[in-house]
Protein backbone atom coordinates (compact mmCIF):
# COMPACT_ATOMS: atom_id res chain seq x y z
CA UNK A 1 0.00 0.00 0.00
CA UNK A 2 1.25 3.06 -0.52
CA UNK A 3 -0.65 5.73 1.56
CA UNK A 4 1.34 8.42 3.65
CA UNK A 5 1.51 7.47 7.16
CA UNK A 6 0.05 4.39 7.22
CA UNK A 7 2.12 2.49 8.96
CA UNK A 8 -0.88 1.05 11.28
CA UNK A 9 -3.15 0.88 8.71
CA UNK A 10 -0.71 -1.03 6.54
CA UNK A 11 -0.11 -3.77 9.39
CA UNK A 12 -3.65 -3.96 9.90
CA UNK A 13 -3.86 -5.20 6.27
CA UNK A 14 -1.10 -7.84 6.77
CA UNK A 15 -2.81 -9.42 9.28
CA UNK A 16 -6.06 -9.79 7.12
CA UNK A 17 -4.09 -11.60 4.12
CA UNK A 18 -2.36 -13.50 7.17
CA UNK A 19 -5.62 -14.49 8.22
CA UNK A 20 -6.75 -15.67 5.70
CA UNK A 21 -4.13 -16.96 3.80
CA UNK A 22 -5.16 -20.07 1.44
CA UNK A 23 -9.05 -19.18 2.20
CA UNK A 24 -11.30 -20.38 -1.07
CA UNK A 25 -14.38 -20.56 -2.06
CA UNK A 26 -15.89 -24.17 -1.66
CA UNK A 27 -15.69 -26.34 -4.68
CA UNK A 28 -18.91 -26.96 -5.10
CA UNK A 29 -19.85 -23.15 -5.68
CA UNK A 30 -21.12 -22.02 -8.50
CA UNK A 31 -21.97 -18.78 -7.77
CA UNK A 32 -24.31 -16.33 -10.20
CA UNK A 33 -24.02 -17.92 -13.67
CA UNK A 34 -25.45 -14.97 -15.30
CA UNK A 35 -23.00 -12.11 -13.42
CA UNK A 36 -19.64 -14.39 -12.91
CA UNK A 37 -18.31 -16.60 -15.49
CA UNK A 38 -16.96 -20.40 -14.64
CA UNK A 39 -13.09 -19.05 -15.33
CA UNK A 40 -14.12 -16.29 -12.63
CA UNK A 41 -15.61 -18.80 -9.89
CA UNK A 42 -12.78 -20.88 -10.44
CA UNK A 43 -10.52 -18.57 -9.69
CA UNK A 44 -12.45 -17.82 -6.59
CA UNK A 45 -12.00 -21.87 -5.82
CA UNK A 46 -8.13 -21.55 -6.30
CA UNK A 47 -5.59 -21.06 -3.17
CA UNK A 48 -2.83 -18.52 -3.52
CA UNK A 49 -3.73 -16.83 -6.75
CA UNK A 50 -4.58 -13.11 -7.28
CA UNK A 51 -7.67 -12.33 -8.39
CA UNK A 52 -8.01 -9.59 -10.68
CA UNK A 53 -8.74 -6.23 -8.89
CA UNK A 54 -11.82 -5.81 -11.12
CA UNK A 55 -12.88 -9.46 -10.06
CA UNK A 56 -13.13 -8.23 -6.30
CA UNK A 57 -14.18 -5.26 -6.76
CA UNK A 58 -17.40 -7.00 -8.76
CA UNK A 59 -17.25 -9.61 -6.22
CA UNK A 60 -18.25 -7.04 -3.10
CA UNK A 61 -20.38 -4.97 -4.73
CA UNK A 62 -22.63 -7.70 -5.74
CA UNK A 63 -25.21 -8.67 -3.65
CA UNK A 64 -24.05 -11.23 -1.11
CA UNK A 65 -26.57 -13.80 -2.02
CA UNK A 66 -25.41 -14.26 -5.51
CA UNK A 67 -23.44 -16.81 -3.35
CA UNK A 68 -24.43 -20.64 -2.05
CA UNK A 69 -21.43 -20.27 0.78
CA UNK A 70 -21.06 -16.06 1.21
CA UNK A 71 -18.72 -16.66 4.18
CA UNK A 72 -16.23 -18.68 2.15
CA UNK A 73 -16.51 -16.16 -1.08
CA UNK A 74 -15.99 -12.91 0.94
CA UNK A 75 -12.87 -14.54 3.00
CA UNK A 76 -11.55 -15.48 -0.52
CA UNK A 77 -11.61 -11.69 -1.64
CA UNK A 78 -10.74 -10.20 1.76
CA UNK A 79 -7.23 -10.34 1.34
CA UNK A 80 -7.16 -7.99 -1.80
CA UNK A 81 -10.74 -6.03 -0.71
CA UNK A 82 -9.29 -4.40 2.45
CA UNK A 83 -6.71 -2.73 -0.02
CA UNK A 84 -9.18 -1.87 -2.33
CA UNK A 85 -11.03 -0.18 0.28
CA UNK A 86 -7.90 1.50 1.90
CA UNK A 87 -6.99 3.02 -1.11
CA UNK A 88 -10.06 4.45 -2.09
CA UNK A 89 -13.06 3.17 -3.98
CA UNK A 90 -16.07 5.05 -4.68
CA UNK A 91 -18.73 2.45 -3.25
CA UNK A 92 -17.13 0.67 -0.09
CA UNK A 93 -21.13 0.57 1.61
CA UNK A 94 -21.81 -1.81 -1.38
CA UNK A 95 -18.69 -3.74 -0.28
CA UNK A 96 -18.92 -3.58 3.34
CA UNK A 97 -22.46 -5.06 2.94
CA UNK A 98 -20.80 -8.39 2.17
CA UNK A 99 -18.92 -8.54 5.17
CA UNK A 100 -21.92 -7.76 7.35
CA UNK A 101 -23.88 -10.59 5.27
CA UNK A 102 -20.58 -13.51 5.76
CA UNK A 103 -21.21 -12.55 9.72
CA UNK A 104 -17.44 -11.39 9.75
CA UNK A 105 -18.18 -10.69 14.01
CA UNK A 106 -19.23 -14.56 14.28
CA UNK A 107 -15.63 -16.10 12.52
CA UNK A 108 -13.36 -17.82 15.00
CA UNK A 109 -10.15 -15.96 16.77
CA UNK A 110 -7.31 -14.73 14.28
CA UNK A 111 -10.22 -14.07 11.33
CA UNK A 112 -12.52 -11.89 13.13
CA UNK A 113 -10.03 -9.83 15.21
CA UNK A 114 -8.16 -9.26 11.58
CA UNK A 115 -11.77 -7.68 10.10
CA UNK A 116 -12.23 -6.03 12.97
CA UNK A 117 -8.51 -4.59 13.46
CA UNK A 118 -8.69 -3.63 9.73
CA UNK A 119 -12.06 -1.26 10.15
CA UNK A 120 -10.80 0.15 13.36
CA UNK A 121 -7.73 1.65 11.75
CA UNK A 122 -9.26 2.40 8.53
CA UNK A 123 -11.48 4.75 10.01
CA UNK A 124 -8.95 5.94 12.50
CA UNK A 125 -6.39 6.38 9.64
CA UNK A 126 -9.63 8.73 8.18
CA UNK A 127 -10.10 10.85 10.46
CA UNK A 128 -6.40 11.64 11.11
CA UNK A 129 -5.62 12.07 7.14
CA UNK A 130 -6.29 15.55 5.38
CA UNK A 131 -7.55 14.40 2.25
CA UNK A 132 -8.03 10.44 2.44
CA UNK A 133 -8.83 8.71 -0.51
CA UNK A 134 -12.18 7.31 0.75
CA UNK A 135 -14.61 10.45 2.39
CA UNK A 136 -15.14 10.22 6.61
CA UNK A 137 -19.08 10.22 5.77
CA UNK A 138 -18.13 7.08 3.37
CA UNK A 139 -16.14 4.95 5.20
CA UNK A 140 -17.87 5.87 8.70
CA UNK A 141 -21.18 4.38 6.62
CA UNK A 142 -19.32 1.31 5.58
CA UNK A 143 -17.52 0.46 9.04
CA UNK A 144 -21.20 0.66 10.06
CA UNK A 145 -22.89 -1.23 7.55
CA UNK A 146 -20.16 -3.83 7.67
CA UNK A 147 -20.32 -4.00 11.76
CA UNK A 148 -24.27 -3.35 12.01
CA UNK A 149 -24.00 -0.99 14.72
CA UNK A 150 -22.85 2.78 15.00
CA UNK A 151 -21.51 2.99 18.51
CA UNK A 152 -18.06 2.01 17.98
CA UNK A 153 -17.25 4.35 14.89
CA UNK A 154 -18.90 7.12 16.96
CA UNK A 155 -16.40 6.69 19.93
CA UNK A 156 -13.33 6.20 18.30
CA UNK A 157 -14.52 9.79 16.44
CA UNK A 158 -15.44 11.01 19.80
CA UNK A 159 -11.66 10.12 20.72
Amino acid sequence: MTLPDADALDRAVERVAKAFEGVTARAEEDGCGRCFGAEEVALLRTPGVPLPEDLVRQVARKDPFHWDDRRSVVQRILPQLVVVLAEGDDEPDLMARGLAAAGWQGWPGEQGAAVAGFLDEWWRWTLRTVSPPVPAYAVFESCVTASSSVVPWLRRWAA
